[in-house]
């Protein structure tokens, strides 16, 4: 599918891959992270119970809201690597979850198919897989369910939806898990999950 060349990121630019495989039929992705912030009060005659910062805090609430339209050959769980899913309990392994944007280039007039230009900087790789588009890599380490359930519904359109809760322990972006994934990018020999 063509990415549209606009300045606004749409739904047709992303990928979510679990194991080398592209999830699919992912209706609502919602990452999501929040961080405890402490007032911090100064106790004077001058300034007594005025704010003066914040510190800051513990990293909390990483997690993965994500709704999938469930299908008959491989339920949602299935299709992040897990199995059947019947009880929490029966995932007993993490796994990685890996969003992949594809961006319009700036250089709209390059013809050149292949890989035109390679870069990492401020930890999100960019390459040139094609004319028009760059990869945009972000990793979620350690991923386990935390909720799963399935809607039905018979007064709509009967497509059963599955909503799920994911947490992670870490959010990266391009590097980390993929330490080789600089290198694989300038020798052009890209990873699976591409």
């Amino acid at each position: 599918m063509s990415i549209p060349v606009t300045q606004v990121r749409t739904s047709h630019a992303l990928s979510i891959k679990a194991g080398g495989s592209t999830v699919g039929l992912i209706n609502s992705w919602n990452p999501a992270q929040s961080r405890t912030l402490t007032p911090i009060y100064e106790v004077g005659a001058d300034d007594s119970g005025n704010l003066k910062e914040y510190m800051p805090g513990n990293i909390t609430g990483l997690t993965i809201n994500i709704n999938r339209y469930d299908i008959y050959n491989k339920r949602m769980e299935e299709a992040f690597g897990t199995t059947d899913l019947i009880m929490l309990t029966r995932q007993t392994q993490p796994f990685d979850l890996y969003e992949i944007w594809a961006i319009p280039s700036k250089n709209q007039e390059s013809s050149e198919i292949g890989l035109a230009r390679s870069q990492v900087g401020g930890g999100v790789i960019r390459t040139n897989i094609t004319p028009f588009t760059e990869k945009e890599l972000y990793i979620y380490q350690k991923c386990w369910f935390t909720s799963l359930g399935r809607t039905l519904r018979s007064d709509d359109n009967r497509i059963v939806n599955v909503n799920a809760t994911i947490v992670y322990t870490k959010k990266l972006a391009g590097q980390g898990i993929l330490g080789e994934l600089a290198q694989a990018v300038s020798d052009f020999s890209l990873p699976s999950i591409f």
